[in-house]
């Protein structure tokens, strides 16, 4: 919704945060899978022990732990607003 108002008043918002905006998503899609995942493990774990379901329930505590917590980045860049991207002048990128 924040990023629909300034868009309002400044299209270039829009492209500014898209990129953060799609990471964002990603992550939180991969925690939608991934606790999936960890509760039919868990679930059928129940009828006895097996290798690959433990390991699907410690890549699940790896992705929370380690994985999930850069999708804070991504919010907050989002958040941000794009005037400091769009305040880089044009010229700026024509020296290589």
């Amino acid at each position: 919704m924040s990023i629909g108002g300034r868009a309002m008043t400044n299209p270039d918002e829009v492209g500014a945060a898209s990129v953060d905006y799609l990471m964002y998503s990603g992550y939180a899609v991969l925690a939608y899978l991934w606790t999936r995942a960890a509760l039919v493990a868990r679930a059928r774990l129940q009828r006895g022990q097996d290798a690959f379901l433990e390991g699907k329930l410690a890549t699940a505590r790896f992705y929370f732990d380690r994985l999930l917590p850069r999708a804070e980045a991504h919010r907050r860049a989002i958040e941000a607003g794009g005037a400091s991207l769009m305040a880089i002048a044009d010229p700026s990128f024509d020296h290589v």
